[in-house]
């Protein structure tokens, strides 16, 4: 890919880092600096023109490498330069590949969910007039030994059919743990994080004392066989014994009241504010007559006989006398 700058001058080596500062390299002695504004909108160029190319070549919507993406996380890109061909004096570039470190939640071969932060490989492009030549194995390679990792412990986001086939080919990386995001990982990559653990003290103390002297097992507690649903009854006897019986009241209020008849059509409730509900009696109501009536069958009390007896005018005889005159005598009285 070649630019209108000179990018041989720009990026000495073979190989260049660029991290998330996007600084220009070091110079060589004895070549002339630029103004180091100039030098670095140059780099953010090429990172610029690297991620359109390698998004169309994945067919993506979007380039997912740029200039501002590098300034705004902890990304490293490797980009190989090509320093045999020199169109017009001012080199080209091959490719290049973005890593990066993220946090991430995969499932293992259990399918347990682990909680990790592995290097991952975020974007892998190489020219298509120079693939198929070792360029893409070499880039790789260097950013294994830069980074001191090993193939099983990466993680590609959404890798392409070409890239799956190229680490296949290369480092034999050919089963996958499925996942349930766009991250592929292959076999072995829990390899070196879960080791099995070790007996505590504790545990490795009951172990052997019960090898040395084992405990009897507790038999079985039997349990009293459930009742049918035949047998169950409403009331116990034992809550029979206890109830109480309702103590009848004197007379004449164990007489049960009469039931009024309710009226066809009751008379509408007042919806003033002043009036209240009516309330039923809360005693039993017992009639005016019968009341009478068992009134004068009651035997007086002695205090009522010494009273009668003294007083001349309230004696039988007198109210009988009293009461058989006329209606016209009585009033002159």
């Amino acid at each position: 890919m070649e630019f209108p700058f000179d990018v041989d001058a720009l990026l000495p080596e073979r190989i260049t880092v660029l991290d998330q500062h996007l600084r220009p390299p070091a110079r060589r002695p004895g070549t002339t600096t630029p103004a180091r504004v100039d030098l670095q909108q140059q780099i953010m160029t090429i990172v610029d023109e690297l991620g359109k190319a390698s998004a169309k070549a994945q067919h993506l919507p979007a380039p997912i490498t740029s200039a501002s993406r590098m300034q705004s996380n902890r990304h490293v890109m490797y980009v190989l330069k090509d320093t045999s061909a020199r169109p017009a004096g001012k080199g080209a570039i091959i490719g290049f590949l973005k890593v990066g470190y993220k946090k991430l939640f995969v499932l293992d071969d259990r399918e347990a969910h682990n909680e990790v932060e592995p290097l991952c490989i975020l974007d892998f492009y190489i020219h298509e007039s120079v693939q198929r030549h070792g360029h893409g194995r070499e880039l790789f390679q260097y950013m294994l030994q830069k980074e001191r990792v090993e193939p099983h412990q990466l993680a590609i986001d959404r890798p392409s059919q070409k890239l799956l086939k190229f680490l296949n080919k290369h480092y034999n990386l050919e089963t996958t743990v499925p996942q349930v995001n766009n991250f592929v990982i292959f076999e072995g990559f829990f390899a070196h994080q879960h080791r099995a653990p070790a007996p505590s003290l504790r545990a490795t103390r009951h172990s052997r004392a019960a090898a040395v002297d084992p405990l009897p097992a507790a038999p079985a507690r039997k349990l009293p066989p459930k009742r049918a649903e035949g047998d169950i009854k409403p009331y116990s006897s034992s809550d029979r014994e206890f109830l109480k019986v309702a103590v009848e009241p004197p007379w004449p209020l164990n007489r049960a009241p009469r039931r009024a008849t309710p009226p066809a059509h009751p008379p509408p409730r007042s919806s003033s504010l002043g009036n209240s509900p009516e309330r039923g009696p809360l005693r039993p109501f017992v009639p005016e007559q019968e009341l009478l009536r068992s009134l004068r069958l009651c035997p007086p009390h002695p205090t009522a006989r010494l009273l009668l007896a003294t007083d001349p005018g309230g004696s039988p005889a007198q109210r009988r006398r009293t009461s058989s005159l006329p209606r016209s005598d009585e009033s002159r009285y």
